[in-house]
Formats: C-alpha cells, structure tokens, sequence
C-alpha cells in the first residue's frame, strides 16, 4: 500500500481519536466508537501517549476533587462577601446624597 495513503489514514484516525477523547475517557460513546478508537490507540503510539495523559490528568483532578477545602477557606470567602456588602452599602448610601 502507498505509504502517503498510510499517513493520511493514521492522520485521518488521530483527529477521530483526539476529537472523542474526552466521550471516550467517560464511557459516553457508543460501542462502535469506542471499539474504533480502541483500535486506533493499539496502533498509534502518538494518540495512545495523549490518551495516557489525559486519563491520568482527569483521575488527578478526580481524586484532588474530593478533599474537603480548609475552613480558614470558608472564612475567608465569608471576609470577602462582608466586605463587598459593606462597599456596596457605602456606594449606595453616597448616591442618595444630593
């Protein structure tokens, strides 16, 4: 077979894999697809590197998802609102003023 057609295949195949990689990593794809881009990861090292990544990535951000923020984060959040309170209330009470 020419290997121009080859390139522009596995081209072909890399742009399907990358476009659904995100559907893939969640289980949102149907069988078919899944199965297509299965096949295409076996055989590209290049998009199954990607795909690697990416599944490490999203476990990461999975497992750093579930800790509980620090309460000091809380109090700081409630500072911030107060303050933005109180500048509101100071901004609304010097336009009445005539």
């Amino acid at each position: 077979m020419d290997p121009e057609h080859e390139t522009w295949k596995m081209t072909a195949g890399c742009d399907h894999a990358v476009e659904y990689v995100y559907q893939f990593l969640d289980e949102e794809l149907t069988w078919w697809h899944r199965a297509r881009i299965k096949w295409h990861l076996r055989r590209c090292s290049h998009c199954e590197s990607a795909y690697e990544f990416e599944s490490k990535l999203k476990s990461v951000i999975r497992q750093r998802g579930r800790s509980e923020p620090p309460p000091e984060l809380f109090d700081t959040l409630r500072a911030l609102i107060e303050e933005e309170r109180s500048n509101r209330d100071q901004d609304q009470g010097q336009d009445d003023r005539p």
